[in-house]
């Protein structure tokens, strides 16, 4: 149900996984005490069983990636590097140098940035797009700016590649600033792709809302709990609905693609959310397909979920999937190794 419709629905998908476990708790609380009211818990799993695979995967171990890329694989990876930690949220001065050596390291052939920044100030040590071209060694790339201060400071979206990128097409949410997608198409051999870049509609939670959310089991500090909770759910509002516009209108371009399509992006949704589901009606989701373990891509104050997503169609087969953990920023990067099928 889209939450232009009902909103408040979507709660109950972004409590899933919340959900989901004092069900387990039951079901073993009441097969201990020997209870046939385990039935009831079980029941609600199972009824959810296809969401409990967008969280968890138990995929075997898949092939090296060098033996991969021998395979005739590329390699995509999709990162949201919050503005190459401009404003130093990690208070290290070494966070942006230590993501630009993670990209050399891991050399993705394709890569999605959402939070991108760059400037084109005498300032080389935050001209990150002419930087990421020597650490990537990506010839290609198509960057989209949303927002630009002083005609030199940028923050917006951008898709590398060690292909041609041979057509560039851009898709704004709202008519200033604000979300966005852009689409490339990327020429492999004598085939070409259509790689779509998104970040879809934040939350836009502050410093207040998460201080109010990290100090509500802690009995020392006074809060208007019912004040604050009903800010957060008016925030929430905002974004489900936001998300819901911006998702069908994605999914409407990605329809009209005459190539195969690969999409990478910040959904900010978890794999129970609207957004999710109507992607992965007509499109794969390839930490499912050869993802393991938990999935969760964010690692921020807020519960950590599972909102960054590599999808492709069926013309495309994915392996090797991987969610990278490490503090570069507050998502993780997620990859996986692709070919066209012949």
């Amino acid at each position: 149900m889209s939450p232009n419709k009902i909103w408040w629905l979507a709660l109950f998908g972004l409590g899933y996984e919340i959900m989901l476990f004092i069900n387990l708790l039951f079901v073993v609380y009441w097969l201990i005490a020997r209870s046939r009211r385990f039935w009831v818990s079980l029941v609600f799993i199972l009824l959810g069983i296809g969401k409990i695979f967008g969280i968890i995967q138990f995929n075997s171990q898949s092939k090296d990636e060098k033996i991969l890329r021998e395979e005739g694989n590329i390699k995509v990876m999709s990162f949201n590097v919050r503005l190459f930690d401009l404003y130093n949220w990690f208070h290290n001065s070494e966070t942006r140098d230590n993501i630009f050596h993670f990209l050399k390291s891991e050399s993705p052939d394709i890569v999605c940035f959402q939070e991108f920044y760059s400037t084109d100030r005498k300032r080389p040590e935050f001209r990150n797009s002419d930087t990421l071209k020597y650490y990537l060694n990506s010839k290609y790339t198509h960057i989209d700016y949303t927002v630009s201060l002083r005609k030199t400071d940028h923050w917006g979206i951008a898709t590398y590649s060690k292909y041609p990128i041979v057509k560039k097409q851009e898709v704004h949410f709202a008519k200033k600033g604000g979300n966005v997608f852009i689409m490339s198409d990327i020429k492999i051999g004598k085939d070409t792709i259509r790689v779509f870049n998104t970040h879809l509609e934040s939350i836009h939670f502050g410093w207040n809302s998460y201080k109010f959310i990290e100090n509500l089991n802690n009995d020392d500090i006074q809060q208007d709990e019912f004040r604050g909770g009903i800010t957060i759910l008016k925030q929430l509002k905002k974004a489900f609905v936001k998300r819901a516009t911006q998702v069908e209108i994605l999914h409407d371009s990605i329809e009209a693609s005459p190539y195969p399509v690969l999409i990478c992006g910040d959904f900010n949704d978890t794999p129970s959310s609207y957004s999710y589901e109507i992607l992965s009606d007509d499109l794969n989701d390839a930490y499912r397909i050869s993802g393991r373990g938990l999935g969760k891509t964010y690692s921020g104050p807020f519960p950590s979920f599972r909102i960054d997503y590599i999808f492709h169609d069926d013309k495309i087969i994915s392996t090797g999937f991987r969610t990278i953990h490490g503090k570069l920023s507050d998502h993780y990067p997620v990859s996986c190794m692709m070919k066209l099928k012949k």
